[in-house]
């Protein structure tokens, strides 16, 4: 899940709130290159009695394919000096690319507040560019997809990490490292058919396992992530990814379709957690 720190439209204590008022027992807020809503976050859960799972989700090249996946980190230290250092980069890295976009939308006649881009919590993503352009008569994510995306005529590629180094952060902080929605983003770059492969050298990158039950994949997509997650013996996970009321094409906070696979929740969460309690399938 996704608060204002990146890219969600919620607070963390409106995000807490609602999964409190779904029945959900626990959360991992996994906010885009940013840990800085999880303090809030965790404490809201500590109010309202949920179990709060530290989360992250970096945003990585993989060289190899030239491709941007992401990867999430669960259950780590959210004191780690040197988690803490990196996050630093991933900041400075933001501001840089916000400044350039500016300048390049701004060429193309879209008047930005950067007011608003200051104010900014967490770290600065495209959304946040894209709600900042005052004279737009289109929706946000309209902006974002005809001006922000990879085929647009301001995309501007925003420096990263390599997956291995985001693999190794993660794990010096003491934390899991879960590849995000593979399907999707192999799908996205028609590299679909080297899912096995890609798969295989995450796994040899110390990579801890992968999202399988993501949104609203359909059954052949998690009955392909499932095996291959069974075939090296890897944690699997599952997630709304839920960004906000209203988004389209998203599921329902703690929403996601298991297909009717076995999927022990309550022991995903032991071994994510360091304090776990008892979670019923029905209630995450």
């Amino acid at each position: 899940m996704h608060t204002i720190y990146s890219d969600g439209d919620l607070y963390p204590s409106e995000l807490v709130t609602k999964a409190r008022d779904m029945g959900l027992k626990a959360i991992s807020v996994t906010d885009h290159d940013t840990i800085d809503g999880l303090e809030s976050t965790e404490r809201e859960c500590k109010k309202l009695g949920l179990q709060f799972i530290p989360g992250i989700e970096f945003t990585t090249n993989f060289d190899p394919l030239g491709i941007e996946i992401h990867l999430l980190g669960y259950g780590f230290d959210q004191d780690d000096a040197y988690l803490q250092k990196k996050l630093e980069i991933t900041k400075k890295r933001a501001w840089k690319y916000a400044d350039e976009l500016v300048d390049l939308l701004s060429s193309h006649g879209w008047l930005v507040d950067y007011a608003r881009i200051e104010a900014t919590k967490g770290i600065i993503t495209k959304h946040d560019i894209a709600l900042a352009v005052v004279n737009r008569d289109m929706s946000t994510y309209e902006f974002h997809d005809l001006w922000l995306t990879e085929k647009s005529q301001c995309f501007i590629d925003v420096e990263k990490f390599q997956i291995e180094e985001a693999i190794d952060i993660i794990h010096r902080a003491g934390g899991k490292a879960i590849g995000a929605h593979l399907i999707r983003t192999l799908d996205q770059y028609n590299s679909l058919p080297l899912l096995a492969d890609v798969v295989d050298h995450f796994v040899k990158c110390g990579i801890d396992g992968f999202e399988v039950f993501y949104g609203k994949n359909n059954w052949q997509q998690v009955k392909s992530m499932l095996e291959l997650c069974r075939s090296y013996g890897l944690l699997m996970t599952g997630g709304s990814d839920y960004h906000g009321p209203g988004r389209t094409g998203r599921c329902p906070l703690g929403g996601y379709n298991i297909h009717n696979f076995h999927y022990d929740q309550e022991k995903l969460i032991k071994m994510l957690s360091k304090s776990p309690i008892a979670v019923s399938e029905s209630t995450v």
